[in-house]
């Protein structure tokens, strides 16, 4: 049997380009995140800080409680990816 899925909504944009989808449980807490940076750093050192800008071609980053646990090229390859970290 398959299990669940992470429930995914859209999260902050801002104006740099850093793009967010955030992981919500059943309970609706967040608990994974996936982040595109854009530019050369996010203004909001809550979502992610970067020097230098991740290689094209991986600019999703995936993030597990706040830790950097992996790379995508697609959003939707992070969003799997930040699934099958959390064994769902």
């Amino acid at each position: 049997m398959q299990t669940p899925r992470l429930h995914w909504t859209r999260g902050r944009v801002s104006e740099t380009g850093t793009q967010e989808w955030v992981g919500c449980n059943d309970a609706g807490e967040p608990i994974a995140r996936v982040v595109r940076i854009l530019g050369s750093a996010a203004p909001d050192p809550a979502v992610v800080r970067l020097r230098p800008v991740p290689p094209r071609g991986a600019d999703w980053l995936i993030c597990i409680g706040g830790q950097v646990v992996g790379r995508a090229a697609l959003a939707l390859q992070a969003v799997r990816s930040a699934e099958a970290a959390l064994g769902r």
